[in-house]
């Protein structure tokens, strides 16, 4: 074999090994961002959860169920009592 052929050879399979070695780095990032999105995606399910129950704890119904459990009278009724 000739001087050329071998440095061509040597270029061409360093040239493989970086195209290789970086086919793996973006395989393992492509990979991260996945899990990423997965991850955003249960927490906006778990956000708008609490959300939900945030609002069902703070409705007027609860507060009122609320405040009559702990003796509180509505205004209309504490109104007419002296």
């Amino acid at each position: 074999m000739s001087r050329v052929a071998l440095r061509w050879g040597s270029l061409y399979l360093l040239m493989l090994l970086l195209v290789s070695g970086l086919g793996l780095v973006v395989q393992k990032e492509r990979q991260q961002i996945h899990a990423y999105q997965q991850r955003y995606t249960e927490l906006e399910r778990e956000k708008v959860d609490l959300l939900d129950r945030y609002e069902a704890q703070l409705s007027n119904r609860a507060v009122a169920l609320w405040a009559e459990s702990q003796g509180m009278v509505p205004m209309s009724e504490g109104r007419w009592v002296k």
